[in-house]
């Protein structure tokens, strides 16, 4: 995908002013991570470590051209055993948009690079099919598209689209995963409009999955509450799985995944946001399968001949999700709500405050991460802003979940994000 950055420094080469469009983007991060002893790798060969990463990223935007560069720095200082520096320049979208017209019908239609997201959720979304991005971050991410040619008829309330897609265009080093699951495929959107509900379903054939079909539903049950609703089939998938004997876990084609997701929102009218969400995912590992892992890595790590082996089941950390069952309560409080109490109204600064918090809890096992974010905007002229970011994830729960098995034990970290 670098072949495509001098096409665009050409193309852009010479515009004057009006023609021409940028926003930039800026991310530090500075973290403290402490670790603890695992089932996959015994004692930490630290008890915790610091870095400092950055991303600089611009929003170039000419006549129907849009691009979105992004330099990366990771471990610009660290401490941590093993870190070195990585320095990455990614091409996250380039593309060209336009209609043109057909008969009696006006197309719009996309090429290039592009970020597609069709799902629909806080926490985890099914229909994320072309790429997954990870949700909710705590540190510095750059999420790439696809390459995309995207063709769409919209009428008053719906939409029909036919997508191709290669997810081989990518600029980052892909996991083992990712790289398993790179695919190029075609397919066919329907997007409704009906009253209070929003619909769609996806149909879609590509070379790894070879066919999944997928829907959502959003509703609004009241004036301040919400529900949405996904699922998918996909007819084969690429996952970690447990062999049959002591081996080492290994990337496996299965067959017949499903992934579904409930929630709901909740909105006050003294600023506070609810979102509770319940999704399934047969693709990742149950309690039995994280149980089964735990004690065989137990095993092979009383014996210095295996005591390698043991380390290669923590690799179902690598999966879509750490667990098949999964339920998520997000809370936020807009910044606005602090003038609304009697005792914040002195305290001018809380205008500009913004607190959220989110726990993960897995059912089966009983484990939990807990992650809140703490935001504090200092500078907005509108043109240009500045926020300041404390953030925490925490993993616990029951001694012998899958969250409590996890070497981090929890990471802090103090972010400044600014738009200029």
């Amino acid at each position: 995908m670098k072949r495509l950055l001098p096409l665009l420094l050409v193309t852009t080469t010479g515009l004057s002013a009006n023609e021409l469009s940028t926003n930039w983007d800026m991310t530090l991060s500075a973290s403290h991570q402490t670790y603890r002893s695992s089932p996959w790798s015994g004692e930490p060969v630290e008890s915790e470590s610091q870095s400092l990463d950055a991303v600089i990223d611009v929003e170039v935007n000419w006549k129907e051209w849009t691009a979105l560069i992004a330099a990366k720095g990771e471990n610009l200082i660290s401490n941590k055993y093993g870190a070195e520096y990585k320095g990455e320049l990614v091409i996250q979208e380039l593309f060209y948009q336009n209609w043109l017209d057909i008969g009696d019908y006006s197309i719009d239609y996309t090429i290039g690079k592009v970020r597609l997201d069709w799902g629909v959720g806080y926490g985890y979304r099914p229909l994320d099919i072309f790429k997954p991005y990870r949700r909710n971050p705590v540190g510095v991410q750059v999420e790439e598209g696809a390459g995309t040619l995207l063709a769409s008829y919209f009428s008053a309330d719906a939409e029909w689209s036919v997508v191709y897609t290669d997810s081989s265009w990518v600029d980052q080093q892909a996991s083992e995963l990712s790289q398993a699951t790179q695919q190029q495929g075609i397919g066919l959107r329907r997007y409704a409009l009906m009253g209070d509900y929003e619909w769609q379903w996806v149909a879609y054939y590509d070379d790894v999955r070879h066919g999944l079909v997928g829907s959502t539903l959003v509703g609004v049950l009241g004036s301040t509450t919400a529900f949405h609703l996904s699922g998918l089939y996909q007819r084969h998938y690429q996952a970690f799985e447990i062999q049959d004997s002591y081996s080492p876990v290994s990337l496996q084609q299965s067959d017949h995944g499903y992934q579904a997701l409930a929630g709901v929102n909740w909105s006050s009218a003294s600023g506070q946001t609810v979102i509770a969400e319940y999704w399934f995912d047969s693709r990742s590992w149950d309690k039995n399968d994280w149980d089964k892992a735990r004690q065989r890595a137990q095993t092979l790590r009383t014996s210095p001949v295996t005591s390698r082996l043991a380390s290669s089941y923590a690799r179902g950390y690598g999966n879509y999700n750490l667990v098949q069952h999964n339920l998520l309560v997000h809370w936020t409080l807009d910044s606005s709500a602090w003038s609304q109490w009697d005792w914040s109204k002195s305290y001018l600064w809380l205008s500009d405050v913004t607190p959220t918090l989110d726990v993960m809890i897995s059912p089966q096992d009983g484990g939990v991460s807990v992650t809140q974010w703490l935001k504090y905007n200092s500078y907005d002229s509108g043109d240009a802003s500045l926020e300041m970011e404390v953030a925490a994830r925490f993993y616990g729960g029951n001694s012998e979940s899958a969250y409590s098995s996890i070497g981090d034990k929890y990471m802090i970290l103090f972010n400044i994000k600014g738009k200029f």
